[in-house]
């Protein structure tokens, strides 16, 4: 079987790329082992300090024009996204324009959010402060298969603004696009600036190894070794990681809206989304006629085979193992007493891995499907007493990245969202709040580490802060320094009792 051969091939020397709808292998790759990774530092770290010696305006005029070289070699890179990670065209296409709109956005701002900034010296009076923002040097980027130019070019385009050099290590997965953009954009760039590393876990742990700051989108099993492993040369991480994300609908929410809603954001891009709807929670009064309406809305789904004239909602699996964690989550759900409304297995005589959406009901929190993270288009509504059994249900999970509440009184929403345990909530939305480049972006519990966007301080993530005290008038010397004296001692006892005591 032409997957197991690309999983063998991992073992080897060289990576095979296959296409999950069609079961044939797309392309094949030389892998970079610990010794490529290396030479691809080095490289890294002779072009970085030119780089950022450009300053932030210039660097920025450099990505807007690597970009619209990007955007010239769209057709290519944009087939083999398509090819390799079989989503459907227009999940294709909107990936590629979030790119270029975020580097939009940044390049816009970066070089104010990179000036110096002027700070306070109080309580030392006449002297200046300013913090300057510097970057760490060499950025490595290990982005996963579901959205791999985004998640890779996410974390490479701000960190290059910040000055800094980055090496980008795509899913072994879905190599091909990222390659393709980044070839692109090194037609403007300079030399060793931004690079891609081909290979699997081997390839990671070596960049782990030898960058100044890692960056990485996946799973919390992911999350925790590198972060284990970046621990032994203390390397500041950024973790994005998995969700398991709730959705709550209140009794006076738009129905439609929210089935729509849950369909869309259990289903795109097959489910394979950390910010996907995973659970649905629904006041008990709604609960049928809501359910009634999801079941009609994910019945008029279409997957099959993509292509730029496909018309189809999604296709298959890109990874062939998440099939057996979704079959693996149904099974118990359906032993432990659940019921599947619509969907429930694989489409059957398909080269891929073809499931179809799936809308399950009678579940409670003992199941797998309501506890860990499942990624696929699975859709499980519990009914609940009210908001407050919602919210409790909502937060009783490891996982802590993305939710939603659904309700006709918008402040009441906004008071609801707060209380929810994730680092991102929607109010009569969902998923998009993770494509806002002003809003920040991460996780809480085990859903990651610090975050990504939030205007200046998701820029500044890639920059050290580094403090400068000034002292600009001419004296010999100053009242903290030696020698001391008890009198001086007793003035400070006196004034910490004017200034506290009272």
């Amino acid at each position: 079987m032409v997957i197991a051969a690309a999983r063998d091939a991992l073992e080897t020397s060289r990576l095979t790329v296959v296409d999950p709808a069609r079961g044939t292998i797309v392309d094949e790759l030389p892998i970079d082992d610990a010794t490529a990774v290396a030479a691809a530092v080095q490289r890294a770290r002779a072009a970085q300090p030119a780089w950022a010696a450009l300053g932030a305006r210039r660097r920025a005029r450099l990505l807007k024009r690597a970009r619209r070289e990007m955007v010239r070699g769209r057709a290519t890179i944009l087939d083999h996204l398509e090819r390799e990670t079989g989503k459907a065209r227009f999940d294709v296409v909107g990936e590629l324009m979030g790119v270029c709109m975020n580097l939009g956005y940044l390049v816009r701002r970066a070089p104010g959010w990179l000036r110096p900034q002027k700070v306070s010296t109080r309580p030392l009076f006449g002297k200046r402060g300013r913090v300057v923002f510097k970057p760490h040097g060499i950025v490595g980027v290990i982005s996963p298969w579901n959205a791999p130019l985004n998640l890779a070019l996410g974390d490479a385009f701000p960190a290059l603004l910040a000055g800094n050099a980055v090496l980008i290590k795509p899913s072994e997965l879905t190599p091909l696009a990222v390659r393709l953009a980044v070839e692109a954009l090194n037609r403007v760039l300079p030399a060793g600036v931004l690079q891609v590393l081909i290979g699997a876990g081997d390839t990671g742990e070596a960049l782990v190894d030898r960058v100044d700051l890692i960056c990485v989108t996946g799973s919390p099993q992911t999350g925790r070794r590198v972060m284990q492993r970046a621990s032994q040369r203390l390397t500041p991480v950024l973790l994005e990681l998995g969700g398991k994300d709730p959705m709550i609908v209140l009794r006076d929410a738009d129905l439609e809206r929210a089935a729509n809603a849950a369909a869309w954001g259990g289903c795109m891009m097959t489910g394979q989304v950390c910010m996907s709807v995973e659970r649905v929670y629904v006041e008990a009064p709604v609960a049928q006629a809501f359910t009634q309406k999801l079941v009609e809305r994910v019945q008029a789904l279409r997957t099959g085979f993509n292509g730029a004239d496909a018309d189809i909602d999604f296709g298959p699996f890109t990874s062939p193992r998440q099939i057996d964690i979704v079959e693996r989550h149904l099974a118990d759900a359906v032993a432990k007493g659940a019921k599947i409304l619509t969907g429930g297995s694989r489409r059957a005589g398909e080269s891929g891995i073809f499931f179809e959406p799936t809308v399950v009901s009678n579940v409670d929190d003992s199941m797998l499907l309501m506890q860990e993270e499942t990624f696929g288009p699975i859709i499980p509504v519990m009914p609940v007493r009210d908001a407050d059994e919602a919210v409790r249900y909502a937060n009783q999970s490891v996982y802590g990245l993305s939710a939603s509440v659904w309700t006709a009184d918008v402040q009441r929403g906004i008071e609801l969202a707060q209380r929810l345990d994730s680092g991102n909530a929607c109010v009569n939305e969902c998923v998009v709040s993770a494509g806002i480049p002003s809003l920040p972006f991460g996780g809480v519990k085990q859903s990651g580490v610090g975050s990504r966007h939030g205007g200046a301080d998701g820029l500044r993530q890639f920059c050290i802060r580094q403090a400068i005290l000034i002292e600009p008038r001419k004296r010999k010397t100053e009242p903290n320094w030696f020698p001391y004296s008890s009198r001086r001692a007793r003035q400070i006892d006196r004034l910490i009792g004017l200034m506290f005591g009272w």
